[in-house]
């Protein structure tokens, strides 16, 4: 009888950097066009792998999903803000950023009273899966301040101390 696979949660593993910056590139990337299809895409891949190498891992707080060796989500946060969540197409519903969620506001609640998170206004998805775990809309925004131009919504969780 073969066992379910347990998802570890871990940070990035500085020995394999390039290789693990790129991966979770290549899974925003995929993440994104799959459940937002409808999103003006403004950077290429080459632009992507080196914001994710060079911004995102290096400055904020990233946590890995892992399962069998592979990475299929992640989260990263940086102060109050979960700026990034995502899961590895066709491993949605599967508890995976439930998980990753847990994590960011363990965390953040050891160092801030209150997580935000912004998403843009047609993923109601996202929207759905902040709601159902105690974010409340602070404030819509009409896209001017993201670079895809697409009206957004912050939400805002009070994190206990």
């Amino acid at each position: 009888m073969n066992a379910t696979p347990r998802l570890e949660l871990r940070r990035p593993d500085v020995h394999r950097f390039a290789e693990e910056s790129d991966t979770i590139a290549a899974l925003f990337t995929a993440a994104r066009r799959d459940a937002m299809p409808w999103l003006r895409v403004v950077h290429d891949d080459a632009e992507t792998r080196a914001w994710m190498r060079n911004e995102v891992l290096p400055k904020q707080s990233v946590w890995l999903a892992v399962l069998r060796r592979e990475i299929v989500g992640f989260a990263a946060r940086d102060g109050a803000w979960l700026m990034h969540l995502y899961v590895k197409s066709g491993w949605s519903r599967h508890g995976i950023g439930q998980q990753l969620l847990d994590a960011v506001i363990a965390e953040a609640a050891t160092k801030t009273s209150v997580l935000r998170v912004a998403t843009f206004q047609r993923n109601a998805g996202a929207r759905r899966f902040y709601e159902r775990n105690g974010f409340v809309a602070a404030r819509l925004g009409d896209g001017k301040g993201n670079e895809e131009g697409e009206p957004d919504v912050v939400y805002e969780l009070a994190l206990a101390r």
